[in-house]
């Protein structure tokens, strides 16, 4: 009878172990899930701010404009030896 008592009592044991680290796995998977939606709102933000017309409305409230593809130039900094 005490044999049977202690199997139980290590049954029961396991079951709230395993049941503690279920709950622990859930709330982690719960975070994970924000975090990836934090985080996807974060990039799309990211997206927004960097994109190609925001910039251009910037630069033009700022007085700046486009130079004209026949203006530029480039500058070599590595010179070439002869």
């Amino acid at each position: 009878m005490t044999v049977f008592a202690l199997l139980l009592a290590g049954v029961v044991a396991v079951n709230v172990a395993v049941l503690r680290a279920h709950v622990a796995v859930s709330k982690l998977d719960q975070e994970q899930a924000k975090l990836e939606a934090e985080n996807q709102a974060l990039a799309s933000r990211l997206s927004a701010a960097s994109s190609a017309p925001r910039i251009e409305a910037a630069a033009h409230r700022l007085g700046l404009v486009q130079a004209p593809a026949t203006a530029v130039t480039y500058l070599d900094l590595m010179p070439r030896h002869r």
